[in-house]
């Protein structure tokens, strides 16, 4: 018995000494996992353009090649490869376009209306949409006149009209201004615009001015819209010809995906019936796509109600009702995921939400990593608080976020919508910001949409997502 139980004790320690050895080899594994982000970066993926497969059997209306303006899918890449913008650019661009969201809607919220920015209350009702604000995504497919002009066009949620600096009106035998006098004039734009210039010709004039002062003004014009691969036309389209831009801009101009009546959205309604869908691919050496028109959705796809709010009619408001960090609900105040609103955005770079939900979301966020050694280093940019040396080991245990919207609408997110990256790829910081004003709206931003497919129903006022819609 004696031997016996010399044996049993025996085999209890070397047990207990194998588990010591397992924990220990896990813990150093974890260590140098964490030691060795600090100096292995993420390899840069070739300057290649990576196309999406368009189906050809696909039963949209139209679909379109979207492409990042600054990557090399870009039919202008070449040319633009010395005014491409930085991390650090689309970000403050990004700032820009939200404090501007953010200001309008406290200024429609209230009766105070002083401030210069926002005097008249038609023309304060655009969002900025030049480069300082808008995203970074075109199509190029579209064309205006006769004989055709072919346009590159960034697509822009939050913006009504359709303008363009690249079209040649002289050059067009269908072309028309809008007279000051006629109701398209009075009816679409702020009365004061024929007044703005020397005005001998009796034209109407549109102007853009955005909160960088750069702008856009011209001659509020119609025209045929040919939407070439599917040869749908429309003769008597609305747009704004540009005669004067101040600020940097690639693009020829701007197509409005407003709800507003004088959007694209709006105009081409007969045809498209205010459906239209886009997919943001992950990488700017990538292309998505923008749909146009019904068609049959697959089965996984959930719509949430996309409301409308009496102060900004023509936005895309959604509403959050719970936020997960690998797997773990946020415990915080309803009331501050739903107030006073959140919106989606095509032009917004990332999601910004109530302070007190950002930083609950970012403190499980930093808990969940730092179970695995990693340490936070100095953000080299002003809006992110959470950063971490890069390396395919980061990517490894980045937590999935996930998003519920009404309805029990889901949106999972990966790293590549929960990390951004410095231009050099050695940094990767938590791409969420927090509002520094409780009041102020939240704003579903385009990291935390790629690869889906966020499908817009306007006139039956639901959206939906669709994961794994492109690369």
């Amino acid at each position: 018995m004696t031997t016996l139980n010399c044996f049993f004790h025996l085999m209890m320690i070397l047990k207990l000494y194998s588990s010591l050895l397992l924990i220990l080899f896990s813990y150093i594994q974890v260590k140098s996992l964490a030691l060795e982000s600090r100096f292995e970066t993420v390899e840069t993926a070739p300057d290649q353009c990576k196309r999406h497969f368009i189906d050809p059997e696909d039963r949209a209306k139209s679909t379109f090649e979207v492409f990042h303006m600054n990557g090399p899918c870009s039919p202008t890449a070449r040319t633009n490869r010395m005014n491409m913008q930085s991390a650090q650019d689309i970000l403050h661009r990004d700032r820009l376009r939200v404090e501007f969201l953010q200001a309008r809607f406290k200024l429609n919220s209230t009766t105070n209306k002083h401030d210069p920015r926002f005097q008249d209350t038609k023309e304060v009702a655009h969002l900025p949409v030049l480069a300082s604000s808008i995203g970074n995504y075109a199509i190029s497919t579209i064309s205006l006149g006769t004989p055709q002009q072919m346009q590159t066009l960034v697509f822009d949620t939050g913006s009504d009209l359709t303008w363009t600096r690249g079209f040649h009106y002289y050059a067009s035998t269908s072309f028309h201004s809008i007279p000051c006098d006629s109701s398209l004039c009075t009816g679409y734009l702020p009365r004061h615009t024929c007044e703005m210039f020397d005005n001998k010709e009796n034209m109407c004039y549109y102007k853009r001015k955005y909160e960088d002062d750069s702008y856009s003004k011209g001659v509020f014009s119609k025209d045929i819209l040919n939407i070439t691969q599917t040869g749908d036309v429309f003769p008597n389209f609305l747009f704004g010809c540009a005669t004067e831009i101040e600020g940097d801009f690639d693009a020829d101009g701007i197509l409005g995906l407003e709800r507003a009546p004088v959007s694209f959205v709006s105009q081409t309604k007969e045809i498209y019936r205010g459906i239209f869908s886009y997919c943001f691919p992950s990488s700017p050496s990538s292309t998505g796509f923008l749909k146009l028109g019904p068609r049959d959705y697959p089965h996984n796809v959930k719509f949430t109600p996309s409301m409308t709010n009496s102060n900004h009619p023509f936005f895309y408001f959604i509403n959050i009702t719970s936020i997960k960090v690998a797997g773990v609900e946020l415990l915080v105040n309803k009331l501050d995921l739903m107030f006073p609103g959140t919106i989606i955005d095509s032009g917004a770079a990332i999601t910004h939400l109530h302070m007190n939900v950002y930083k609950t979301m970012r403190n499980e966020f930093l808990k969940h990593v730092g179970i695995y050694g990693f340490q936070t280093v100095e953000s080299p940019f002003q809006t992110f608080d959470t950063c971490y040396y890069n390396s395919k080991y980061l990517r490894k245990i980045v937590p999935i976020i996930t998003f519920t919207f009404v309805g029990g609408v889901t949106v999972e997110m990966d790293d590549s919508g929960t990390l951004y990256e410095t231009d050099d790829l050695k940094i990767a910081c938590f791409a969420f910001a927090g509002n520094s004003d409780a009041g102020n709206l939240a704003v579903f931003g385009t990291t935390q949409q790629m690869r889906f497919e966020v499908v817009y129903d306007v006139y039956r006022e639901k959206l939906g997502f669709i994961p794994h819609g492109c690369l």
